[in-house]
């Protein structure tokens, strides 16, 4: 295995990575999903389109930071370099912390969560339907307003979307740029790389009490334990439950 080198990066230059990505997704979902659904063109099309780009450009990114730096292209160096390793019984309880505490947060927190959506500044706009609207209510059968019932092709597309999302983020963010910032500012990056993931989330402005808590935890289980895979597995289980969902749907 070669000898990896992880090369410090400031605060200032690694967040334009997370300012240009979640810009993406802002004028994705605010300004172009809209010219869209003037078309009739259905909001689930392009919440698909307008979600993925953003996504599979953080996993492009994540791979040529990594050739940048000199490394060879090989699974073992790869692995290594992002510090993905094997789970032991530690790394368990760490992942199943982190997704109770989203579930329990959820609950808990999904009053004010849905007073904060009312407040004109972080009110969803009301072409966003209700799995990512609070001041709407779900229909029963479809997802992002499409009928999903028959729709085969929906499940591959959303499995898509959820695996940039996962691996585009995780990649990028703690694969990537965390270790490098960690060398930079040591104990204490997890509480800015944490706060910086969380408020990446603004186009979602009306969840950032739930967000930033969920990514502080986050950054620091990945720092305790340094190993990213405890990140992918939390993040993918919980973007798994609208997947989940979509195949119950499509084969009912």
């Amino acid at each position: 295995m070669q000898n990896l080198k992880i090369i410090p990066i400031s605060m200032f230059k690694s967040i334009w990575y997370f300012v240009f990505s979640s810009f993406l997704l802002y004028i994705g979902f605010y300004v172009f999903i809209p010219l869209l659904l003037s078309k009739d063109i259905p909001f689930f099309i392009a919440y698909l389109i307008f979600h993925n780009i953003p996504h599979i450009l953080l996993f492009s990114t994540a791979l040529i930071l990594y050739k940048k730096e000199g490394n060879v292209f090989n699974i073992s160096n790869f692995k290594a370099r992002i510090q993905f390793k094997s789970l032991n019984k530690i790394d368990w309880i760490w992942i199943i912390v982190i997704i109770l505490g989203w579930i329990i947060a959820s609950g808990l927190l999904e009053p004010i969560i849905n007073k904060i959506a009312q407040i004109p500044f972080f009110k969803p706009p009301d072409f966003f339907p209700a799995e990512i609207n609070p001041n709407k209510s779900s229909i029963p059968g479809y997802m992002f307003d499409y009928k999903l019932s028959g729709q085969y092709w929906v499940i591959i597309a959303y499995f898509v979307l959820w695996f940039f999302n996962i691996f585009g983020e995780e990649l990028l963010f703690r694969g990537i740029l965390f270790p490098r910032q960690i060398e930079k500012y040591g104990s204490k990056t997890w509480i800015y790389h944490g706060i910086i993931w969380g408020l990446w989330h603004c186009y979602w402005k009306w969840q950032l009490i739930l967000f930033i808590p969920f990514t502080l935890l986050f950054s620091y289980a990945v720092y305790k334990r340094k190993n990213t895979l405890i990140g992918i597995i939390s993040h993918g289980l919980l973007n798994a439950f609208p997947l989940l969902m979509i195949i119950i749907q499509v084969l009912n």
